[in-house]
């Protein structure tokens, strides 16, 4: 078992990679619409777009960060719903990195889905966090 630290580290690694790779994949596709859309081939369209095997990559970062948290014996019942504090990040990495519009209304839905992940983690009284 390892100390709690560590599992916090992994939780905001794992964190901030599903987000920064989901960003990146958004980045890759609209480049990869870019150059499809202008004649190159799908092949070569994903090879000019280097945003989608880093956002791959980060992707992968996180479930290695997933696994490792089971192995060392969280419960599924808490580590999913803490990884929903993905969609806070993604939303200001996509207003800050993509432009794209974060209106009060998301910002609500993102609320309810974090009050959603809290009920969630709270209502598994055997769930353990070593």
């Amino acid at each position: 078992m390892k100390p709690f630290f560590h599992a916090v580290v992994v939780f905001a690694v794992s964190i901030a990679s599903l987000a920064a790779g989901n960003i990146l994949l958004k980045m890759g596709m609209d480049r990869y619409g870019e150059l499809t859309a202008s004649g190159i081939s799908g092949a070569q369209a994903v090879v000019k777009s280097p945003q989608l095997p880093a956002g791959v990559l980060l992707l992968a970062v996180q479930f290695m960060g997933m696994l490792t948290l089971f192995k060392w014996g969280w419960d599924a019942s808490v580590v999913v719903p803490v990884f929903g504090l993905s969609y806070v990040v993604t939303a200001i990495l996509g207003k800050w990195l993509l432009g794209e519009p974060v209106n009060s209304l998301r910002w609500l839905g993102i609320i309810l889905v974090m009050i959603g992940i809290t009920f969630i983690a709270r209502s598994v009284p055997q769930a353990k966090t070593p």
